[in-house]
């Protein structure tokens, strides 16, 4: 009886030293790899801001041409938005001429099988179109964002200075500067 008392407390002490040491040494290791995530989502973001600057900027000092950009931008996003209506009419139509969802469905009632598939088919059908909408929605919210920073182009620039610094945006407006204007002088 002594010696079963004396390995539960051997045990229980073992036990309670782990317990007592692994939340110090979880909180460590959280702590670690909660600080270098959030460095290395600061470091996605200032990248991405800078690439957006630096495209900002080589539209603003016209080394590349603001209309033809918007112009295509714009055409990609109504073929996105084009494109999400025609493939999910086309879904729609196979699925239903297919009728592989009247197979899958265990109802052994034609008409609520039927109604049961249509309704899956359209769920699918207008599931698609809603992602590859909201893509250009996307697509067309970035572009009026560059549109919106250009036109207040001094006061985007000052924020970019103030956030990440003048050494960033020295390098990209010498790189801008750099560059050959695309519009030539007619001779």
């Amino acid at each position: 009886m002594t010696a079963i008392f004396w390995l539960v407390v051997t045990l229980g002490g073992m036990v309670g030293f782990v317990v007592f040491i692994a939340p110090d040494f979880a909180t460590r290791q959280s702590v670690s790899f909660l600080a270098k995530w959030r460095s290395l989502r600061r470091e996605r973001t200032k990248l991405k801001e800078l690439r957006l600057f630096a495209l900002i900027s080589r539209i603003h000092a016209h080394r590349r041409d603001r209309y033809i950009f918007v112009t295509m931008s714009s055409q990609i996003v109504a073929a996105i938005a084009i494109m999400g209506a025609g493939i999910a009419a086309i879904f729609f139509v196979l699925l239903v001429n297919t009728g592989a969802l009247k197979k899958l469905i265990p109802v052994n009632i034609r008409f609520a099988q039927s109604l049961i598939a249509a309704f899956i088919e359209l769920i699918l059908s207008i599931g698609t179109f809603a992602l590859l909408f909201s893509f250009s929605i996307l697509f067309s919210k970035r572009l009026l964002s560059i549109k919106r920073k250009l036109s207040n182009y001094k006061e985007y620039r000052k924020d970019v200075i103030h956030r990440w610094g003048k050494e960033e945006v020295s390098k990209i407006d010498g790189g801008v500067d750099s560059m050959k204007p695309i519009r030539r002088k007619l001779e």
